[in-house]
């Protein structure tokens, strides 16, 4: 697909950890955006690429406005081969205590449609970037967004659509990061922040 997008195409997918509609077909190709998550420690804000992937910057603009982030925590860090904190899944509310386990819904969540990947030539993932996270294909991006906190170039394949770069607040991941985890994940590795990161509310500015 040709970017930026004039279309963007948003199927239904499950489980839903929150109910939300589905982002407009027609972005706002043009427009240029900041986005802040205002966490428990700090805000973290990265610049949206909308010229490069303008439908998971769509999406991810509409999630924002839409609440959908908001009292959620991050649920996913990993400091080895790849240094990345994941967030975007409301399964993992401000309140859970995140246990690792197998059983838990924690890391399944989606808003309820995916969509297909973007901005994947020549992707490298430095220590800044924001990607969002799939289930293993180039059609399953949802809400679930990781941000890179160290260069993961060599680790990451470039399959995970870089919607976004920090602009300020990278210290604060990389603090988080240096607490380790509390329990790990045994199939998708990694495990759950000592420090909590609380999502508070995501705000979404036109610059």
């Amino acid at each position: 697909m040709a970017e930026p997008a004039h279309h963007c195409n948003y199927a239904s997918a499950t489980p839903v950890a929150k109910k939300v509609s589905f982002p407009p077909a027609t972005p706002d190709y043009t427009d240029s955006y900041q986005a802040t998550l205002n966490t428990n420690q700090g805000k973290i804000t990265f610049n949206l690429l909308n010229n490069k992937a303008t439908c998971t910057v769509n999406s991810f603009v509409h999630l924002a406005q839409a609440g959908y982030f908001d009292n959620t925590q991050c649920h996913r860090l990993l400091t080895s081969g790849i240094y990345v904190l994941q967030c975007g899944d409301p399964y993992a509310t401000a309140t859970a205590k995140l246990n690792c386990s197998t059983t838990s819904k924690v890391g399944s969540g989606t808003p309820g449609y995916d969509f297909a990947s973007e901005n994947l030539t020549g992707a490298k993932y430095p220590a800044g970037t924001v990607a969002m996270a799939n289930e293993g294909s180039a059609t399953t991006n949802g809400s679930q967004f990781f941000i890179v906190f160290k260069d993961s170039t060599s680790g990451l394949t470039a399959s995970y659509t870089p919607f976004a770069t920090v602009s300020s607040g990278l210290g604060i991941v990389q603090n988080v990061a240096k607490d380790g985890y509390s329990c790990q994940y045994a199939q998708s590795g990694g495990g759950a922040p000592k420090k909590k990161v609380i999502i508070d509310s995501v705000t979404i500015k036109k610059t």
